[in-house]
């Protein structure tokens, strides 16, 4: 049984907010996980091979790495809250054995490589400088699938530092090297040949749970054929319906045993609902009642297909 599945199903499906939390919790290296602080080191010394930073090399010769985590941070930010997905402030000691931060990763995260938001990372940005403009060492993290969409390039590229101290990375959920995936597999393979403390089972196994998790959830969906819950028979038709009332895109698909499913996006959606208000919407000769989803979306179909 893989927990991340049973959890992604149905109305309680896991999404950006859920993986955010699994990853700051992996990356607090004083959490119950058992992994100390190796799994934060893989990632800063793999966030270190791009960006060559003096400073990481200082905190990954400590013996540990003291870390504190925090989901949905709140920044103010021209009249408007902006919630920082996952922040981590890397910790020291003064000489009164009182702890500060010495380091700040700020981290947005993308599940989904469509979900990138025009300017969102530069006004996140701008809302950490704007709460405190003396900040140093700080370093805005980007990890999303691995893409070809110019959205993610585009997002990253218009974040503009301010001062030469700080650092942007982009990194990827998903891929062979450089990305999370092969952190936590790298995890497992260092503790199986000896070089990490044992991990204990039940970590281990929702180490290997979160890796076919991710594998299944970030690809790109050019990569991947569209599969929700259990498809029935083959896709016979389908059409794309754009609604102005909510500014989305839905696809209808009906298959060979008269099936019909529902798309937003690549989330699978409740059918009959969204039939009605495309009925609605587009003026349609389909009964709004007294119909199954079955014929009630042959129908849609149809109508919708005799438009074009």
């Amino acid at each position: 049984m893989n927990i991340f599945e049973v959890l992604n199903q149905g109305n309680s499906r896991l999404h950006e907010p859920s993986v955010s939390a699994m990853l700051g919790y992996l990356l607090d290296t004083r959490r119950d996980h058992g992994l100390g602080d190796t799994f934060f080191r893989e990632f800063v010394s793999l966030i270190n091979k791009e960006v060559n930073d003096h400073r990481f090399e200082k905190y990954l010769n400590r013996s540990f790495i003291d870390t504190d985590v925090l989901l949905e941070e709140p920044y103010e930010f021209n009249g408007s809250s902006k919630y920082i997905d996952i922040q981590v402030s890397v910790l020291n000691k003064d000489e009164q054995e009182r702890r500060y931060e010495d380091f700040r990763f700020i981290i947005e995260n993308k599940v989904n490589d469509k979900s990138a938001t025009e300017g969102q990372l530069d006004s996140y940005y701008k809302a950490i400088i704007e709460d405190e403009n003396t900040i140093e060492n700080l370093a805005i993290i980007y990890i999303t699938p691995y893409s070809k969409r110019n959205t993610l390039l585009n997002e990253f590229s218009n974040l503009k530092l301010t001062d030469d101290r700080h650092i942007k990375s982009w990194v990827k959920w998903n891929g062979e090297s450089q990305s999370v995936l092969s952190i936590l597999k790298n995890v497992l393979q260092k503790e199986t040949v000896g070089e990490i403390n044992p991990i204990n089972e039940y970590t281990r196994h929702t180490i290997k749970a979160f890796i076919q998790f991710l594998n299944n959830i970030v690809s790109s969906p050019h990569d991947r054929t569209i599969r929700f819950g259990e498809d029935i028979g083959e896709i016979v038709d389908s059409v794309e319906v754009n609604l102005n009332e909510d500014g989305k895109t839905y696809r209808i698909i009906r298959r060979d045993s008269q099936q019909i499913q529902i798309f937003e996006g690549e989330e699978k959606v409740t059918a009959k609902p969204i039939l009605r208000k495309i009925i609605r919407n587009r003026n349609l000769n389909v009964p709004l009642s007294g119909l199954n989803t079955r014929t009630m979306g042959r129908k849609v179909i149809d109508e919708l297909n005799q438009r074009l």
